[in-house]
């Protein structure tokens, strides 16, 4: 087949996937050949052009300060700049601030503001912006889910709760100056500061969080009016005054929300997406398996968390033998064969590329014969040979619409009957599944998943397992609170020998894995393809699109030219 029958194959199958029909057997053929770069041998960046990523999914919110996920990451991360960020090696480097000093054995961390830092309004940032900032996301009156990773700052619980008019712990010491006291020493407290949380937000946003406001920070791309189409797209436009000179050399990054995994596939061959992430488990060995498109093909480590997460507030899961029955009940192997090479089983807290992973924790085991145990211990005993017995209501589990975990719903429902569990699968949007989910008692359970905001194993164990955690103050939606574990991972913070930390970790994994808040599954390696002539663009460890030294190098008038469709007027 031609490359130009490609593109018309191309054109015809996107237009019924969008349509919602079967695609005829000629949907499943070959790959399109990709676009080439116009000048593969010349290194050097050229400024312009718009690269257009998509997704299945839609955000709610780009409010560094509000609720957030994988999704919203993305633009967040083009949109707001922090006093640090974490470099290709997950380092923690400077960035609006030149450089910081620890002081006062560890407790006070005071950072100097770059000069002449400008935000997308063109006000200087100065350090009263940034203690705003701070202020603004920690206040009692914000919706931040992330706001118990900071509670080691001074006066950050008289603040939370109303008793105090500001937050003591953060100092504006000068124009350019600004200091953070802690209770005690934390060693993720840099890291911690890379994150999109407390990153400065322009005086525009006020002192209180509204959800009106339009973004507005000091990273490389800003928001204009009537840019962001709620459901449909956004439009971040490169920021001119940003702090380094010369960069981005995109004009802008377009996103495009809800548009199938199918259609997105057929967009991508088009050359309509110069990015293509969320691929089906059949597009990422076919694109993996080309070798012309092998070379521009992306594995990300295993920086995710997949599980079962079971609300241990809401009957049955308020029985700590039911949760343990489920961990014993699921084969994960099973999940793995879905994705063979995408999926690394591992029935612990830590995914196997985050520092603190701990290969030698025994954690939860596939027994089915201990499940059963499991179950008569907790009074719903069941026979699998007659089907009578355990839990007598189904539970009804919420999924949002996503090729692998639809698949592991319908999985781990038939693992789950064998001992007399029944679930009773609802399909639900993204949006509403992040809301049931984060109720009390919206779902007594559901899929989980946790990926690395920053290299340290506290990434995962504070926001999903802390009681300080609990929704609506962060993302421990199992609802489960241990005073022991609380206890663990608070020392951990105050600990800076890494054979200690270790330590207070794995107790912590220990309690975890016996107590099941969740059954802990596998990791997730996603892999992505991006076009040739997107020059520059690499996987960071832990921001899932960085584009600021990426360039476009198309071939200009050719390309357009491919890209219409049949039959239609040539530009």
């Amino acid at each position: 087949m031609t490359a130009t029958a490609h593109r018309r194959v191309a054109w015809v199958c996107m237009a019924l996937a969008i349509v919602g029909l079967t695609a005829p057997l000629g949907c499943g053929r070959s790959l399109a050949e990709p676009f080439a770069a116009a000048n593969p041998d010349d290194p050097a960046p050229r400024r312009g052009g718009m690269l257009r990523v998509a997704s299945f999914q839609d955000i709610r919110n780009l409010d560094p300060a509000g609720p957030s996920d994988g999704l919203t990451l993305q633009p967040q991360h083009l949109l707001f700049a922090g006093l640090v960020d974490l470099d290709e090696h997950g380092q923690v480097v400077p960035e609006l601030a030149e450089r910081w000093q620890i002081e006062d054995e560890g407790r006070t961390v005071r950072f100097f503001l770059r000069t002449g830092v400008l935000m997308h309004d063109g006000a200087e940032l100065t350090a009263d912006d940034v203690k705003r900032s701070v202020e603004r996301a920690l206040h009692p009156s914000t919706p931040n889910p992330n706001a118990a990773y900071f509670e080691g700052i001074s006066g950050f619980r008289a603040f939370a709760e109303g008793k105090a008019e500001h937050l003591a712990g953060v100092t504006a010491d000068g124009p350019h100056v600004v200091a953070f006291h802690l209770d005690a020493p934390d060693a993720t407290f840099l890291p911690m500061m890379a994150m999109h949380t407390l990153r400065p937000v322009c005086r525009s946003a006020g002192d209180r969080y509204d959800d009106a406001w339009l973004p507005c920070g000091a990273g490389p791309f800003m928001l204009r009016p009537g840019d962001w189409r709620h459901g449909t797209s956004l439009r971040l436009t490169r920021f001119e005054g940003y702090f380094r000179p010369g960069l981005p050399y995109l004009d802008a990054v377009e996103w495009a929300w809800n548009a199938p995994q199918l259609a997105q596939r057929f967009r991508f061959e088009s050359g309509e997406l110069d990015v293509f992430r969320e691929l089906t488990q059949s597009d990422q060995t076919r694109f993996a398996a080309d070798a012309r498109w092998r070379p521009f093909g992306h594995a990300l480590g295993d920086i995710r968390a997949y599980g079962e997460l079971m609300n241990t507030r809401m009957p049955p899961f308020d029985n700590v033998e039911v949760r343990r029955a489920v961990a014993a009940a699921i084969d994960w192997e099973h999940v793995r064969l879905l994705k063979p090479g995408y999926i690394t089983v591992s029935t612990q807290p830590i995914p196997p590329d985050v520092p603190g992973h701990d290969p030698d924790l025994a954690c939860q085991r596939h027994d089915v014969a201990a499940a059963l145990e499991h179950m008569r211990r907790a009074g719903y005993p069941f026979d699998p040979e007659t089907g009578r017995g355990g839990y007598p209501e189904p539970i009804v589990y919420p999924v949002y619409e996503n090729g692998l975990l639809m698949l592991t719903a319908q999985l781990v429902q038939q693992e789950l009957a064998k001992i007399g569990l029944r679930l009773d699968l609802r399909l639900v949007s993204w949006q509403a599944f992040l809301t049931i989910q984060s109720r009390r008692d919206g779902a007594a359970m559901s899929q989980a998943n946790w990926e690395m905001d920053y290299p340290d194993p506290s990434s995962f164990f504070d926001p999903l397992f802390t009681t300080a955690a609990i929704p609506p103050a962060g993302y421990n939606s199992a609802f489960y609170s241990n005073a022991r574990v609380d206890d663990l991972l608070a020392r951990a913070h105050r600990e800076f020998d890494p054979r200690r930390r270790r330590e207070l970790y794995r107790e912590a994994g220990e309690i975890l894995c016996d107590e099941a808040p969740w059954a802990f599954g596998y990791s997730y390696h996603e892999y992505y393809v991006h076009q040739p002539y997107v020059r520059g663009f690499a996987a960071h460890p832990v921001w899932p699109l960085d584009v600021l030294r990426v360039f476009l190098d198309r071939a200009g008038p050719a390309l357009a030219q491919r890209l219409a469709p049949p039959g239609s007027a040539r530009p």
